[in-house]
């Protein structure tokens, strides 16, 4: 394990922000440069008043070329003749010119469309590309029902504020820059048009500090000003905050057989310990117990490697070994948490586990999701986690919640290694739930945890109410499920 860091992650949170797509068309000025004579007759005749013979000695010209070239400057109504003979600009031309001896610019009036996304809460622009996802493995940010109704025309205001921003991000077309030298500016917007709605997903990192205290979340880059949004996340949180559960999941260890991991609450106190974790992690480090503790959710990056570390060895020598080894029981048992897999790293990791479940030629292991449910009449929990985890449900199932008092994850490769997840409630001291857990390979940890998992998955809850409730794409349809 590595040196404690002044700030540590223990939960990544997807929070998902309305934002819709918007078809804008509006109108922008552009200041363009003249040809090389035209510009050079104006800008003489803008020092003082000269005639057409001095225009032709300037320029050398011919008697033709110089009539030409003031002919055509009159047609454009940008010289006249005086009352002397001597050519003058026009008010026209004259709105060419800001200060004397400058080089005149034209004004031009010109059309434009641009498909860009802003968010509802902020109304930031977040570009053009299609970067957003399904209402899925997050968490939904409320924001003020009158944004999404009056949505066009904040945006019709929002667009011509950032108009100048837009330009030099390159969010708008390449033609309105085709003069680098000046920046048109906008004239009007004609219309804007909703096309879609969206989530924008907004992942955050809880961290901790190195004496154990809550950090304030970080800003959002993407949107112009972050603290709206955090106060709408703070309100979900709330909401969906829990009681403590400390000494039940204390309990839990016990029952399990876990010594250590009680260790990393300081006693007397709601926070986690992270000195102690450091020497945990050197112990087990230099140990042969085959156990590493960590800290987060399983299906971060940094800690899924941990479980690969085990994992893809097993594929490994199961792929090329002969021996009949697809019926080995891999499942993965979710706690009930409310910020339990409200992140789209849990699809990644699920979907990784499926693919590798089997070759061409045979099967690896056999992948199990329990996902917690009230019984299988439980139609809405089982409509919710299929779309959680569409298009990877054909090895999810219901398992009626409680198991372990419904605070503890468990992944359970019989006979391998076992992975253990206690997510810890602790509202006085950290906003969201804080999972910390440990994998093992040592056999007795992961025998006394498959025996705890079998149990429960086998026995029932009631009278002819198994806790395994089958597949979830078999709800509601009646007759046996699969209970594997």
């Amino acid at each position: 394990m590595k040196n404690i860091e002044s700030n540590l992650a223990y939960h990544e949170i997807d929070f998902l922000l309305p934002a819709q797509r918007f078809n804008i068309n509006f109108s922008y000025i552009t200041q363009k440069g003249l040809p090389f004579v035209r510009e050079f007759v104006l800008r003489l005749v803008h020092l003082a008043p000269i005639s057409a013979t001095q225009v032709a000695a300037f320029f050398g010209f011919s008697r033709g070329e110089v009539h030409e070239a003031i002919e055509d400057l009159v047609d454009r109504g940008e010289l006249t003749l005086t009352t002397d003979g001597r050519l003058t600009l026009t008010e026209k031309a004259n709105g060419y010119f800001t200060e004397l001896g400058e080089v005149p610019r034209l004004s031009l009036l010109r059309d434009s469309t641009a498909h860009l996304c802003f968010d509802l809460a902020t109304f930031s622009c977040l570009g053009k590309e299609n970067f957003f996802d399904k209402w899925k493995a997050g968490l939904p940010i409320k924001v003020d029902n009158d944004n999404a109704s009056r949505s066009e025309k904040l945006v019709e205001k929002s667009f011509q504020r950032q108009f100048q921003k837009l330009l030099q991000d390159g969010l708008l077309s390449k033609s309105l820059m085709e003069d680098e030298s000046d920046l048109p500016s906008i004239y009007t917007v004609t219309s804007v048009n909703k096309i879609k709605q969206l989530p924008l997903r907004l992942s955050v990192k809880f961290k901790v500090s190195e004496d154990g205290e809550n950090v304030e979340r970080d800003d959002f880059e993407i949107l112009g000003n972050s603290d709206y949004v955090h106060g709408q996340i703070s309100l979900e949180i709330d909401h969906l905050s829990r009681p403590s559960n400390l000494d039940d999941i204390k309990n839990v260890m016990i029952e399990i057989g876990d010594t250590e991991t009680s260790k990393l609450f300081e006693i007397g106190s709601d926070r986690i310990n992270l000195r102690y974790l450091e020497d945990l992690g050197k112990l087990e480090k230099n140990s042969q117990q085959g156990r590493s503790t960590f800290l987060g959710p399983i299906y971060s990056s940094a800690n899924w490697e941990l479980v690969q570390m085990h994992l893809a060895p097993l594929i490994k020598e199961r792929r090329q070994s002969k021996a009949d080894v697809g019926q080995t029981p891999f499942v993965w048992v979710a706690p009930s948490d409310p910020f339990w897999g409200k992140s789209s790293s849990l699809q990644v990791r699920f979907a990784e586990i499926l693919n590798n479940a089997h070759t061409k030629e045979k099967r690896i292991y056999s992948p199990a999701m329990y996902l917690p449910v009230q019984g299988p009449d439980d139609l809405r929990s089982a409509r919710q986690w299929k779309r959680e985890f569409d298009p990877n449900t054909e090895a999810t199932y219901g398992v009626i919640e409680g198991f372990l008092r419904g605070n503890v994850e468990i992944l359970h490769f019989e006979g391998e290694f076992v992975v253990v997840i206690y997510h810890v409630s602790l509202p006085d001291a950290y906003p969201v739930s804080f999972p910390i857990g440990f994998v093992s390979t040592e056999r007795q940890m992961v025998q006394s945890v498959g025996g705890l998992l079998k149990r429960y998955l086998d026995g029932n809850s009631g009278f002819d109410k198994p806790n395994n409730c089958g597949l979830l794409t078999r709800f509601g349809r009646g007759g046996d499920q699969d209970r594997r």
